[in-house]
């Protein structure tokens, strides 16, 4: 009996080191493949047979066999391509896909992978080459993203043009300059004002307009200064011009403390009418920085008044001409940013990763995916560098964390093992060979 056993013992050692090799080959084959993380096969003995005599009882081993195969999340080396959308994973956290044959793999419609040869297709969605859909978080006109998971896609390639409606100021006015007792003279700006700077108004049509502010110094005593003053256009680019060549469509009056800071600001009148078939009313808001007086400002990037000379230290403005997409930026915080040929850019969606408690029981789905698991529980989800989640890097990928020489080495290993188990079950022969010669 002991050495019959000893023939089924030297077989379970040769399946087991056959399922290790084919473990190794996997890892070989897959030794290029991009996000792929390698196999350990792990080993265990068999319940040992109990044999009891009259010394005491012993137990015999029945030899071993497979016990699992486990995956190998560790990260594998990066590499840097030409291609904007191929994005690597640096951390933890897998990317999200929406799974095509979700009816008849998995209820949630999901799988996972660290696999990031992404591209857009012709539909605008964010996919993988089979054309599962990578999921993420969609942005509103704004660039403001949802909280709400859904399929990446870019739905346009343009931007509408948007009409200014506020211009944002920070000026700097010489308190040294004389108050002028002439009132301002459209026909004469130059001369009847003190400082002027110039920007642009973009109508509905996304057409932009040059205009000058005008600075009048109006008042000055010891409680501060007060200066008024005045936007103005082209006659030819409203419907309701001046006469003459410019036409006022904005004024107001600004006042500064002892100090020089800003304290108060009034606009009167902001209404424009552009020509040309613009949308009439356009309001603008002129925003010279937050006031020390009712918005509690500390006079920090504010506009001044102060003895230096008068110069526009920043300004911008809201509005845009229509533009194109022209290219995209993948940030490592993983949102996607369209730039357009108007110079605007704009968050257009959000990469979700998602990371689990227990990544080690993720199931292997074939074309470097994973399925959810009751033993990897729920998937953690989230934007990238945020939580436990790694970050993003576009134009790379991630290669295999396949070792080929740390595999040969197994490969040499089990192929021994194997013969040492063969070797067993020769030797079991030669002697059960020589117990059937004993009849001679």
């Amino acid at each position: 009996m002991g050495v019959t056993q000893s023939l089924y013992t030297g077989v379970t050692g040769l399946t087991v080191n056959a399922d290790g090799m084919s473990v190794i080959a996997n890892n070989i084959a897959n030794a290029s493949a991009r996000g792929f993380k390698r196999d350990r096969a792990e080993f265990e003995d068999l319940v040992s047979l109990d044999m009891t005599s009259g010394a005491g009882s012993a137990q015999i081993g029945r030899g071993s066999r497979l016990s699992t195969v486990k995956t190998m999340h560790t990260q594998g080396g990066m590499t840097v391509t030409d291609n904007l959308t191929d994005v690597a994973i640096q951390g933890n956290g897998f990317f999200i896909l929406s799974n095509p044959d979700s009816d008849v793999l998995e209820t949630a419609g999901k799988v996972y992978t660290r696999a990031g040869s992404l591209r857009f297709n012709k539909d605008g969605y964010f996919a993988t080459a089979d054309g599962s859909r990578v999921q993420g978080y969609k942005a509103d006109a704004d660039g403001i993203l949802s909280s709400r998971l859904t399929d990446i896609r870019i739905e346009t390639n343009s931007i509408p043009p948007r009409a200014t409606d506020v211009v944002t100021l920070n000026v700097q006015l010489d308190a040294r300059s004389k108050v002028l007792e002439e009132e301002f003279d459209l026909t004469n700006p130059e001369k009847t004002s003190n400082y002027a700077t110039s920007f642009s108004i973009f109508d509905s049509h996304g057409r932009a307009h040059q205009s000058t502010m005008y600075f009048r110094k109006i008042s000055a005593s010891e409680e501060g200064v007060e200066w008024e003053f005045h936007v103005v256009v082209d006659s030819e680019d409203v419907t309701n011009p001046a006469d003459g060549e410019f036409t006022e469509v904005g004024n107001g009056s600004i006042k500064f403390d002892k100090y020089g800071m800003l304290l108060e600001e009034n606009v009167e009148n902001n209404t424009i009418n552009f020509a040309n078939g613009a949308f009439a009313d356009q309001q603008v808001n002129y925003d010279f920085g937050v006031n020390i007086g009712e918005e509690e400002g500390k006079g920090v990037n504010a506009s001044t008044s102060i003895a230096a000379k008068s110069l526009m230290a920043f300004h911008q403005q809201n509005g845009y001409e229509a533009g194109t997409l022209k290219t995209l930026k993948i940030g490592q915080d993983g949102v996607v940013t369209g730039i357009f040929t108007n110079g605007i850019q704009r968050n257009l969606a959000g990469i979700a990763l998602a990371t689990f408690s227990n990544q080690d029981g993720l199931v292997k789905a074939g074309k470097n995916k994973f399925f959810t698991s009751i033993d990897s529980g729920p998937p953690n989800i989230g934007l990238p560098d945020s939580g436990t989640r790694g970050q993003i890097y576009a134009s790379s990928l991630e290669e295999s964390n396949v070792d080929l020489a740390n595999e040969f080495v197994k490969m040499i290993t089990t192929q021994r093992l194997f013969q040492a188990n063969s070797r067993s079950i020769t030797t079991t022969d030669t002697m059960i060979e020589e117990v059937i010669n004993l009849k001679r």
